[in-house]
């Protein structure tokens, strides 16, 4: 079995992941200062965005004590693959 290769995003697509998962990041650093407001789910946008632009700039969010366990756990739970049950 073959992996096909990755197909190369345009500019316009990569910079619009970066401002998404940018902004993302943003709210969810906010949202700490908030109590009640989440912050995982908003982490969890800016990884899925950073993974397929800059994934060195995922690392330090995965290495945040209380956040990145739960980050991992949903990248491992891998809820978008393409695989499909049955």
């Amino acid at each position: 079995m073959t992996i096909p290769p990755r197909r190369r995003r345009s500019r316009v697509a990569r910079l619009t992941l970066d401002v998404v998962g940018s902004s993302l990041f943003a709210i969810g650093t906010v949202n700490i200062f908030i109590p009640g407001m989440p912050t995982t789910v908003f982490w969890i946008g800016a990884v899925m965005c950073f993974v397929k632009t800059r994934p060195s700039a995922v690392k330090p969010i995965l290495r945040t004590p209380v956040i990145g366990p739960a980050i991992r756990g949903f990248l491992r739970w891998k809820p978008f693959s393409k695989k499909k049950d049955g």
